[in-house]
């Protein structure tokens, strides 16, 4: 952390015993750099926090972590759950239009086959 700060490991060990009062700039580095929850300008992922060693963002109120990777991949992800309801209602108008064609297809088969017990063809 010395290092970081680009101080003496004396000076910082004198910070932290109280003897020597930390300059303000250091101590807003410190707090920002300590601070892992993200601020409004990050928009939709306000309020998240980064996870214990910097690879995900936690949802405050869930604790669902979300790695890096896939947040590049949220676009997508809502086109493929827009494409998953387009397909499943689609399939669902198929199965219905199947099923009434199959039962119009029976209906006329059965009114064809009384047709033909009632005015049999002529075979010659």
């Amino acid at each position: 952390m010395a290092a970081e700060l680009g101080v003496s490991a004396q000076q910082l060990a004198y910070w932290r015993r109280g003897r020597e009062p930390v300059p303000k700039a250091v101590f807003l580095w410190l707090s920002h750099r300590s601070d892992t929850t993200l601020g409004k300008q990050f928009g939709p992922f306000w309020g998240f926090r980064l996870s214990r060693y910097g690879e995900a963002l936690e949802c405050p109120a869930t604790g669902v972590r979300i790695p890096y990777d896939e947040i590049a991949m949220l676009p997508e992800y809502r086109r493929l759950s827009r494409l998953v309801k387009q397909q499943a209602e689609l399939i669902e108008r198929l199965m219905t239009e199947r099923d009434f064609y199959q039962s119009n297809c029976h209906q006329q088969a059965r009114v064809g086959w009384l047709i033909n017990q009632i005015f049999p063809t002529d075979k010659d």
